[in-house]
């Protein structure tokens, strides 16, 4: 039987709390005592991720000694804050997370190598005025959704426009698939027009329209964020139908997973953003909630972290998330006005599969080693 991301066979999935009495740090005789690491699930089960840090401002990102006395020097721009986050985005080689702050019409590159947090220098005149979600292209292209000028704008990685998109209502959350130069949108959000994605070309050709309001298979009802799988596939986390749909490249519905709950595994109260890691497994926030749980490849669930609480690691609002190569976490916290990273940790691709009850084969499920 393989090792599960799941807690042992018999135990009810839980939210893991792993805040033990001494988390914050205390004095004994007059030495600062180690925060031990806050990790899902909680011990004795084997830890699978674990909370790095949150930052907001560059002091957060523990910057080293060097950086510190260059700051000194050279001030950041007291612009270059997280605010209210809505949308995430790497760089292909992970090197930059780019946040958009809808609130406050500001975007937001950190360099996670140099520790440092800039606002992305747009070309004057030609900046979305509320930037909602980002997306990156294969060549490190940003494509920022514009709720208040209908469109989505693509700049290069130094922020040189290239051009703009109109794409229709409000548009939220964005994807791009670099493989086949696709570019889609969320669009019509509100409670008097269709809520659709379209699809365009990188040079901003419209290809199709998937989806229209409404509850059955492909509809949508205030969908939210967007990801694209290596495969090719479009995950939609389509929030008031409780559920993630999957389509594949062609727009075709492949699938979708979730139910209405607050809570149980495999449930969705108000779900916001998706990602996909390393092994295939898919990460999807709830706001209302405050967790993110994990997803294998056949959409079974396994696992469930954070939880809405003013304490390390925790979520108030998470919205968008990103994973890097690394299977580094990154989850926008809107309400907390922050990003929270996380690691996932101890984990193979065996782990995403589920071993069905002794002595009895699951029918159609995936298989164990």
């Amino acid at each position: 039987m393989s090792s599960s991301l799941l807690p042992a066979p018999g135990r009810r999935l839980v939210l893991a709390f792993a805040l033990g009495a001494g988390l914050l740090s205390g004095c004994a005789g007059g030495k600062a005592e180690q925060r031990p690491d806050v990790v899902w699930p909680l011990p004795p089960e084997k830890a699978r991720v674990k909370f790095l840090r949150a930052f907001a401002r560059e002091d957060d990102l523990n910057a080293g000694g060097f950086q510190t006395a260059l700051r000194v020097v050279i001030p950041a721009s007291p612009d270059a804050v997280i605010q209210q986050p809505t949308g995430l985005a790497l760089s292909p080689d992970g090197r930059f997370l780019y946040v958009t702050c809808a609130s406050v019409g500001r975007v937001i590159r950190v360099d996670l190598r140099e520790s440092k947090l800039e606002v992305v220098s747009i070309d004057e005149g030609k900046q979305p005025a509320s930037p909602f979600d980002v997306a990156v292209d294969g060549q490190g292209n940003l494509y920022i959704s514009d709720m208040v000028n209908h469109a989505v704008w693509a700049y290069t990685p130094a922020g040189k426009f290239l051009l703009k998109i109109p794409v229709g209502d409000k548009p939220t959350g964005v994807a791009v698939d670099p493989r086949r130069q696709l570019l889609y949108v969320v669009v019509g959000v509100t409670q008097k027009t269709d809520h659709r994605v379209e699809v365009f070309s990188l040079k901003g050709q419209k290809l199709r329209t998937m989806g229209t309001r409404g509850i059955g298979p492909g509809q949508f009802n205030f969908p939210t964020h967007l990801a694209v799988g290596r495969d090719g596939n479009l995950y939609v986390v389509d929030m008031l139908n409780f559920r993630v749909q999957v389509f594949d490249p062609e727009g075709q519905l492949v699938t979708m997973f979730g139910m209405p709950g607050a809570g149980e595994p495999g449930t969705f109260d108000k779900a916001k953003g998706v990602a996909l890691d390393g092994f295939g497994n898919v990460y999807v926030t709830d706001s209302q909630q405050g967790t993110v749980q994990i997803f294998n490849p056949a959409y079974q669930p396994l696992l469930t972290f954070a939880g809405r609480a003013t304490l390390p690691g925790y979520l108030l609002v998470p919205g968008a998330i990103a994973i890097d190569a690394r299977n580094t976490i990154y989850v926008a916290d809107f309400a907390g006005g922050s990003v929270n990273e996380y690691q996932l940790i101890n984990t193979t691709a065996e782990d995403s599969f589920l071993a069905p009850p002794e002595g009895k084969a699951e029918a159609g499920g995936p298989t164990t080693k």
